[in-house]
């Protein structure tokens, strides 16, 4: 009676190993699609948005930089203060335009930290090539600027925004 119990359990165990894989759980064929299809239309839309800036800059005659993430900047005139660097405080006055020439806002005030921002982080990249003082043209694809939903008032969403902005003068190097 022992070894048929010995046996019996012999034969179980060797009959439940196997040499497959273990089974893992991942995402799906669908899942794996959708995500193709969603940067698929992310990049089209960029690239829609990097032609239309293309066009808009050309039809202007303005000679701007790219910047690697995308955004346009033309200092139009240079200001007498230093480069604006990295954690330093700035202020800039700006006026917000749609790409089709719509006007969004007047003479929006903001001051900030320098590479620290959160929002609209196309502002922040295109400040970090300016001078205190200096005015400048900034165009901001929509994935620099408010993104797809806008900015919940004035901007719709996916809007390319120009902005004519000037950098406010240092004043921590005014009273030094």
């Amino acid at each position: 009676m022992r070894k048929l119990f010995y046996i019996t359990v012999l034969i179980t165990v060797l009959s439940s190993c196997h040499n497959d894989p273990p089974m893992v759980i991942g995402p799906s064929r669908a899942d794996n699609n959708l995500k193709e299809n969603l940067i698929n239309a992310n990049r089209t839309i960029a690239q829609a948005e990097e032609t239309t800036i293309d066009q808009y800059v050309s039809r202007r005659g303005w000679t701007m930089e790219r910047l690697p993430e995308g955004a346009r900047v033309w200092e139009y005139e240079k200001g007498a203060g230093k480069a604006v660097e990295f954690e330093d405080s700035v202020c800039v006055v700006y006026s917000i335009d749609a790409v089709n020439g719509r006007n969004i806002y007047e003479a929006v005030s903001e001051c900030f930290v320098a590479g620290r921002r959160q929002q609209m982080i196309g502002l922040d990249q295109a400040v970090l090539r300016l001078h205190y003082g200096s005015k400048a043209r900034v165009i901001l694809p929509s994935a620099l600027a408010y993104g797809i939903g806008g900015d919940g008032d004035r901007i719709p969403r996916s809007t390319i925004l120009v902005l004519d902005l000037t950098v406010e003068d240092n004043r921590l190097e005014i009273n030094n």
